[in-house]
């Protein structure tokens, strides 16, 4: 079921990013904004990995963390950005969407593979699959009334990062310092960073892409 959720993910991703008629970034930046994306995505979903479990056969082969390849790209992209002096570019718009909706499908997946849960009895990877499809639709519904393609992927971040430190309650991954979780760390470094980020594209209206 994991790998039959993960894969309805990924097509219905294509299938939205498809639908939503959102501007690419130019045909010059693409190739390297994929890469410094992918560079980013692949070091992520191991990092926070080998940082609670340790290098190892296993954690190299197995385990990988969402959070972890979302702020992965978001920095490696923001890096590509600054040495290419395209700081004025908002080039993750289109990604935004799709991913919420992949990611609420890949939830449901982890449900029913018993992983990413709590001890609750509080089916928080439902709880977050439907988090993701609400944000889907109303960045949507953002994008259809304003056209501010510069903003879904920050405000997606934004909300992402919230969910993710509330869910962190419920879910019980070993925590640092004895207080939060890493992934509530994370959140805790990257939301201001999010949000002048929101607030800077807001005051200069940047609409590139």
């Amino acid at each position: 079921m994991y790998q039959l959720f993960t894969v309805l993910g990924i097509i219905a991703g294509v299938i939205v990013a498809k639908m939503q008629h959102i501007q690419k970034p130019p045909k010059e930046v693409q190739l390297d904004m994929y890469i410094a994306g992918g560079i980013g995505l692949i070091l992520g979903v191991k990092i926070p990995v080998f940082i609670l479990h340790g290098i190892s056969l296993s954690t190299i082969i197995a385990g990988k963390s969402v959070m972890g390849g979302l702020l992965g790209t978001f920095i490696a992209i923001h890096i590509y950005k600054f040495f290419s002096k395209k700081q004025g570019q908002a080039l993750g718009g289109g990604f935004a969407i799709p991913f919420a909706v992949a990611l609420g499908f890949g939830k449901i997946g982890c449900y029913f593979n018993g992983c990413c849960g709590g001890d609750f009895f509080i089916p928080i990877q439902l709880i977050e699959s439907a988090s993701q499809f609400i944000v889907a639709l109303g960045l949507w519904m953002f994008y259809q009334k304003t056209k501010r393609t510069d903003l879904l992927f920050p405000i997606y971040m934004l909300s992402y990062l919230i969910i993710r430190f509330l869910a962190e309650f419920i879910r019980t991954p070993e925590k640092l310092f004895g207080l939060l979780t890493l992934y509530q760390w994370l959140a805790i470094i990257f939301l201001p960073i999010v949000c002048y980020i929101i607030l800077k594209r807001i005051k200069q209206d940047v609409t590139d892409v």
